[in-house]
């Protein structure tokens, strides 16, 4: 057996990918640019902009939703982040962009990167928030989860729902098509970067299309959450062998690791 060079296939948003590909291809991997989702923003002459003074808290779900709530207030006025809005996030990397979109001083309340980065995991941290809240946005895309709208109002909040961008299937190139294809045919089974459930049914589709489903359900994975996984498996009808699975969390240092834990597969030699 002769092993191949390892392959990862990048999968976040264009633009996302370039700290893990760099460390990647000096670590000697192959990369592939990949992604999964076409983030487009809302504009604000199809969506009313609700004003962040409006609001004791503002919940951004990804960094999506700050570059998009951050272009669609800025269409409209210069402003100055008011001092008595409170933001929380997910995790560190959404809080990073928060700081860099509003400025250093705006409030950010979000679990360690040591924590799981979810709604649950951020509840506890707004339940023991001392300044008292009573009307909350959340922003995100045209959908998503709504267990933590549903722990606000039942604790008594007043909640909005805000769209500033959309999630679409890309779509992908002839050629990246023809590659993926080419590694099937050589037995190479890369790694690949899964971030959230609508990349992933989207990856999916457009592999099915290509006759690459079984192909997919072989390959290595690093995951951005625990939820990946068991979803993963519920798509691809089969449990995946945890050899092939690493979790890691949204930073581009820790996906690095997450890869470099991963054993590249073996094909025949020629």
């Amino acid at each position: 057996m002769a092993q191949t060079q390892p392959t990862a296939i990048l999968t976040r948003p264009a633009g996302r990918n370039t700290l893990v590909m760099n460390g990647l291809l000096r670590r000697g991997w192959h990369v592939e640019e990949c992604p999964a989702l076409e983030i487009r923003e809302v504009l604000t002459d199809a969506v009313e902009v609700p004003r962040p003074e409006a609001f004791d808290l503002i919940v951004f779900v990804s960094r999506a939703a700050v570059t998009g709530y951050q272009s669609q207030l800025s269409r409209e006025d210069i402003f100055v982040w008011p001092q008595a809005t409170l933001t929380a996030c997910m995790g560190p990397v959404t809080a990073a962009a928060i700081r860099r979109a509003f400025g250093e001083s705006v409030a950010v309340v979000h679990p360690d990167a040591d924590h799981a980065q979810d709604s649950e995991a951020l509840w506890p941290l707004l339940v023991a928030l001392k300044q008292p809240l009573k009307k909350v946005l959340i922003v995100r895309g045209q959908d998503g989860r709504e267990w933590l709208s549903q722990r606000l109002q039942q604790r008594g909040l007043s909640v909005r729902v805000h769209q500033a961008y959309s999630r679409q299937v890309a779509l992908w190139s002839e050629s990246l098509c023809g590659r993926f294809l080419a590694l099937q045919r050589q037995g190479v089974f890369p790694a690949w970067l899964l971030t959230s459930p609508h990349g992933v049914e989207a990856i999916y589709k457009n592999l099915n299309t290509l006759g690459l489903a079984d192909w997919f359900a072989s390959s290595s994975f690093v995951l951005t959450h625990e939820r990946l996984r068991p979803f993963l498996e519920r798509l691809l009808s089969q449990e995946i062998v945890s050899s092939r699975v690493v979790m890691a969390s949204p930073e581009d240092e820790v996906i690095l690791l997450g890869f470099e834990q991963l054993t590249p597969r073996e094909i025949p030699a020629p």
